[in-house]
């Protein structure tokens, strides 16, 4: 059974891990949509075109000088979202990588770093896998 932290940071840092891949989709599509949103208040020719269309427009309009700001933090949220997913990617590719092995001596010394990836940076499934692995391959704590 996968152990939970303790305390609010705890909670959240496990929310964050058991979500892992919606919330940074998530921060990723947020942040895109700022960017549009900040473009669109930008480019002179697509201001016009917004005052067109209501929902933008009130958006764009109630933004007004803070336009800067909006970009900036919009930026900042795809970063955040785009670089957390490509880490959750890599993580996942790594884990898929060390125990899709048939070996247990291979599966023996890739543990620590399988069972580190598995308890601290993937979701819940992927410490079930392991713990599939670990009895497929009868290999005792």
């Amino acid at each position: 059974m996968k152990r939970y932290r303790k305390g609010l940071g705890g909670l959240l840092a496990d929310l964050h891990q058991d979500f892992r891949f919606e919330i940074a989709g998530a921060l990723f599509v947020l942040g895109l949509f700022l960017v549009i949103i900040a473009a669109l208040g930008y480019v002179p020719q697509a201001r016009s075109w917004v005052e067109g269309v209501a929902v933008l427009g009130n958006i764009v309009t109630g933004l007004g000088p803070w336009i800067f700001w909006e970009t900036i933090i919009a930026s900042v949220v795809m970063l955040i979202g785009g670089l957390d997913f490509a880490d959750t990617i890599k993580k996942s590719r790594e884990f898929e990588k060390l125990i899709n092995t048939t070996s247990k001596e291979v599966f023996l010394k890739n543990r620590k770093r399988i069972v580190a990836l598995a308890t601290e940076a993937l979701p819940e499934r992927y410490w079930r896998r392991m713990e599939r692995k670990r009895l497929e391959l009868k290999v005792r704590d």
